[in-house]
Formats: structure tokens, C-alpha cells, sequence
């Protein structure tokens, strides 16, 4: 009988561990980060410095501990200042500054999957955001002015990492690295494509 009362009291306390493992943070969380990109391919014929003004924000729902989906928003600005020169646009010839920029904000539904547990002192990820993007660009000589506005289909799979504030804290320090691709084209540029970096944090709501 004594043998039987300790099992279940330790079937108990493993339950308990358990409990707390999976309540150790809520399931719920929002995410705020800097992003820095480099652009690709054509995009880098156009615009070849790397953007320094971006952000992304977005929210997680956790599945179980290691699965969650979501949603999130950003914003890139891709821009370029060209020396005085002279420019072909629309059959005349321009004697201009020329300033080009592109900016992007794309609107996502995302999936990530954490290797490890949510205990872990260092919890590495790779996840996958698909939606569509605004594309918004503009190339101007002097006063005048080429732009396209439109919306594009845009995919970005990525690896990061979080790392809690202490083991139970629903405060994560969040870097992560995403690659941005679409199939926009206008221009001189035939398909978008950028690797972006990001630094932030995650927030777990209660």
C-alpha cells in the first residue's frame, strides 16, 4: 500500500513539472525588430546600398512548445543617391541628380518550429512567412519622377534564435536572418530578392 502511495505521488509530481513546463510562458506573444537588408540580384543593379531603415512586428501563437503560427507586417526602404550626370528617361535626355529608392512592406502568415524546449537558455528556430507585399518605387531626376506602385506575392523563409531574460521570463532577446524574394518586375529590375537581417524582442502576454 505504501509502495503504491509513493508511485502515485510521484506520478503526481511529474505531472506537476509538466504543468509548469507548459505554462512556464503564454502561448500568446508579440515580437518588435530593427531590420537591416542587403539587396540582390537586379534590386542591387538599382539600389546597391544596404538599407539601415526597417522594422518588423508581428504576433505567435503557440501550438505545443515547439510549434506556433502567426502573422506579421514590415517595413525596407532601399535607397540610392546618384551623382549629376545625364539620363535617357522617356525618348529625351535629362541632366539630373538621380535618387532611386524602393520600399517595401509586406504582410504575412507565418510558421516557426523551435528545436528546443521553451526552458532552454538559448532556443534556435527556423520558420517561413507567405503573403503579399507593397512595392513601391520611384527613381527621380531632378523634380521628375518614374514610379510603379503594386502588390506581389512574397515568401521569406529564416533561421534565428531567442533568448529568454532569465529561465522563465516572457521577455526574449530575438536575431534572427530571413531571405525576402518576389516576382516583381519593373524596370530594370526582373525579380526582388534581399537578405535581412533582424535584432529585437519577444514579448509573451499573459
Amino acid at each position: 500500500m505504501k509502495s503504491i502511495k509513493n508511485w502515485v505521488l510521484i506520478l503526481v509530481g511529474c505531472l506537476g513539472v509538466q504543468a509548469a513546463s507548459a505554462q512556464m510562458r503564454s502561448p500568446l506573444s508579440v515580437n518588435f525588430d530593427y531590420s537591416i537588408a542587403q539587396p540582390l540580384g537586379s534590386v542591387k543593379d538599382y539600389s546597391n546600398k544596404t538599407s539601415f531603415r526597417g522594422w518588423k512586428a508581428g504576433v505567435q501563437y503557440m501550438l505545443n512548445d515547439q510549434f506556433s503560427v502567426g502573422a506579421r507586417v514590415g517595413f525596407q526602404d532601399y535607397y540610392e543617391k546618384l551623382p549629376r550626370a545625364v539620363y535617357s528617361s522617356k525618348g529625351s535626355d535629362i541632366s539630373a541628380v538621380q535618387s532611386r529608392t524602393l520600399q517595401t512592406i509586406p504582410i504575412q502568415a507565418t510558421a516557426h518550429y523551435q528545436f528546443t524546449k521553451p526552458s532552454s537558455a538559448v532556443i534556435p528556430y527556423a520558420g517561413v512567412g507567405v503573403g503579399v507585399a507593397n512595392m513601391n518605387y520611384e527613381k527621380y531626376y531632378g523634380e521628375f519622377v518614374d514610379s510603379n506602385n503594386s502588390w506581389q506575392f512574397m515568401v521569406s523563409p529564416e533561421v534565428g534564435i531567442n533568448i529568454p531574460f532569465g529561465k522563465a521570463s516572457p521577455v526574449l532577446f530575438n536575431a534572427s536572418v530571413q531571405y525576402n524574394y518576389a516576382p516583381y518586375k519593373f524596370a530594370e529590375i526582373n525579380n526582388f530578392s534581399a537578405v535581412q537581417g533582424n535584432i529585437g524582442v519577444r514579448v509573451h502576454l499573459h
